[in-house]
């Protein structure tokens, strides 16, 4: 039984410490890790976190969600496609002289990739103050500063791409509101020349205007007209030549008169299709509404010009930014292995995993009756 225990303490104690530590001491291939903090800012009025009136901590519920996009865009393979260009994944990582388990080996499927560039990186967002820290291991020191600052500009890429197709979708609205607007005021412009070319009256409403002013001087005259003749026929008799020429001119004022004022109740322009008289204010009121139909189109159309203006002016503006709070720095020392600290976690793992053992087969033991 003592050789057993001896046994077990070599194969999960003794071994594997000397195993780990001569990896960590001998073989272990240095890593070195830069970092950039960063926050993702909206332009113009946000919404704010409803929790906040809970918790009271600070939000945005933009701004958080539009973090975990980036977070979970930089833990996916689309980054590293994405970043391709700027740099060689696998030449980075696939080394041949970089330790065994450290480096990328050079037939990774697309699983192995992602599983491994997954443990090089690390990004942790605080939604409190709405700022993300971003890590990257890499075995060179400048490698890990090329490969973090082309994550970020890929991420700020997706920033910007974010809100573009609602930016697109409210401009080609606009557009065909401005295109419906357009028509509505050509139609309206149209049924007014229309109206006045079958009306024969570029303004009707002035032609009253001046028939009004006609009638008040006519009446004018002929209270005039009408006082010399009592005057007159104080002094005159009936049958006296003044008396009877003052009497024709008031005779012939009250006609003219009365002639005027058939022509603001009626008018001698007919409908070529009824061959019906229209009056005079049934063609003004018509005339006002076409004006009115044609005043709204010009606003209408004024309008949807202004908000393509403006749909244009934000489609072509960036809505939202990545900005950089903490730039990445070259780093100086390595990150990994972190010595002692990486024997002191070895140690307590071998003497972890040979003591549960060793409980372990204690108590199959004794339940067995083992000597």
């Amino acid at each position: 039984m003592k050789i057993f225990k001896s046994l077990l303490f070599w194969l999960f104690f003794i071994i594997p410490m000397a195993l780990g530590t001569t990896y960590y001491l001998k073989f272990a291939s240095e890593q070195f890790e830069a970092s950039a903090h960063f926050t993702i800012e909206k332009t113009g009025q946000t919404s704010s976190d409803p929790l906040g009136f809970l918790t009271g901590l600070p939000g945005n519920v933009s701004s958080t969600r539009d973090a975990l996009i980036i977070k979970d865009f930089i833990n996916s393979h689309e980054v590293i496609q994405r970043t391709k260009n700027e740099f060689d994944f696998k030449k980075l990582y696939a080394r041949e002289d970089k330790d065994w388990l450290s480096r990328l080996h050079s037939d990774a499927s697309k699983e192995d990739l992602l599983e491994y560039w997954q443990k090089k990186i690390s990004i942790e967002f605080d939604t409190s103050s709405g700022i993300a820290n971003l890590s990257v291991l890499a075995f060179e020191p400048e490698d890990a500063v090329i490969i973090i600052k082309s994550i970020l500009r890929s991420s700020e890429e997706l920033v910007n791409n974010l809100s573009e197709k609602s930016r697109q979708d409210s401009l080609k609205f606009a557009r065909s509101e401005l295109t419906r607007a357009e028509d509505k005021l050509k139609e309206a412009r149209l049924t007014l020349k229309q109206f006045r070319d079958k009306e024969k009256a570029l303004a009707p409403e002035k032609n009253i205007e001046s028939t009004f002013s006609l009638v008040a001087s006519l009446k004018a005259e002929l209270a005039t007209a009408e006082a010399e003749l009592n005057s007159l026929r104080k002094s005159l008799q009936e049958k006296a030549p003044k008396v009877r020429a003052a009497a024709n001119k008031v005779s012939s004022l009250k006609r003219q008169i009365n002639k005027e004022q058939a022509k603001i109740n009626r008018t001698s322009i007919k409908d070529s299709n009824s061959q019906e008289s229209k009056t005079m204010s049934a063609i003004v009121s018509k005339l006002e509404e076409l004006l009115t139909e044609q005043g709204f189109a010009e606003k209408s159309y004024a309008s949807a010009l202004l908000n393509l203006e403006n749909s244009r002016i934000s489609a072509t503006q960036q809505q939202r930014y990545l900005t950089i709070i903490v730039h990445p720095q070259l780093p100086e020392e390595a990150a990994k292995p972190l010595l002692p600290n990486d024997l002191i976690v070895l140690l307590l793992s071998c003497l972890l995993i040979w003591g549960i053992l060793s409980l372990i087969i204690a108590s199959i033991r004794d339940h067995a009756g083992w000597m």
